[in-house]
């Protein structure tokens, strides 16, 4: 199932408020919108998540298991959206990139380790190397938080500079016959492919996602095995929690850091503390 990402969102403010016109008003998307987006997520899923009632909706058995599965990860998201959008005040700086990494920065209050000023910031979410590169080329963006590009080129004038390191490993839950729930990103699925062929896991019941936090919540509850990055991961778990799972050694090194366009290093040196 590739499910989008806002459906997940849209699901959990439905059933949060228990009513679509009330998370409609929440979400600033007009009705009739968010009951298309719904009933296309319930259409995907091929299941019923909601039965209306004539004062709002009642989650169904199948919606309440999800609710549980998913509602602290995208609730931590959305309150992470919110953080981002106050950490500066003063000047606007335009940023796109990975949110999985932002949240991460948010999370782990890394932001002032690396910004050194005040500033509005736009934050664009996008995995796409196509667009980071004409935004970027075209100065519509100030820069990019990615993982370092290994088979893309970007245009000549962008860089690409390190900021941390960080390790895919394989989580299981002592079973070897669950499917197994991979990122729905060639790169990401070409690693972990190789791996489970290395082995000798079946890579035939495989479970692709769009966005990463749904992995974990997947893997915790014992409904999946599957690929996590370590550090993202090791403030959730406790020594009680550990034991339940076997951990890989890492898998493979993941470089995230920033893209800038070099006619701009000026303005990113005044931005960055690294």
């Amino acid at each position: 199932m590739n499910i989008n990402f806002e459906y997940y969102k849209i699901f959990y403010v439905i059933a949060k408020n228990k009513n679509i016109t009330k998370a409609a008003h929440e979400l600033n998307i007009s009705q009739p919108a968010i009951s298309r987006m719904l009933k296309t997520m319930e259409d995907q899923m091929n299941i019923k998540l909601f039965i209306r009632k004539t004062k709002g909706v009642i989650l169904t058995n199948e919606g309440k298991e999800l609710y549980r599965l998913i509602a602290n990860s995208i609730d931590n998201i959305m309150k992470s959206e919110i953080s981002f959008s106050k950490i500066i005040k003063s000047k606007a700086i335009k940023i796109a990139g990975n949110k999985i990494y932002i949240n991460y920065l948010i999370e782990n209050k890394k932001l002032d380790s690396i910004f050194n000023t005040n500033s509005n910031i736009n934050l664009i979410d996008t995995n796409s190397f196509d667009l980071l590169n004409n935004q970027l080329s075209n100065n519509l963006i100030d820069f990019a938080f990615i993982s370092e590009p290994t088979n893309y080129q970007f245009n000549s004038e962008l860089v690409f500079k390190q900021l941390e390191e960080f390790h895919l490993v394989y989580f299981s839950n002592n079973e070897n016959n669950k499917p197994i729930v991979l990122l729905n990103n060639n790169k990401f699925s070409d690693i972990c492919k190789e791996y489970l062929k290395s082995i000798n896991i079946n890579t035939e019941n495989i479970i692709l996602v769009d966005d990463y936090d749904v992995i974990y919540p997947l893997i915790s509850n014992g409904y999946a095995n599957g690929f996590l990055i370590r550090e993202y991961i090791n403030g959730n778990l406790s020594n009680t929690d550990i034991s339940k799972f076997n951990i890989s050694d890492n898998i493979s090194t993941i470089k995230m850091g920033i893209l800038y366009n070099i006619n701009n290093e000026l303005k990113i040196k005044k931005f960055f503390n690294k």
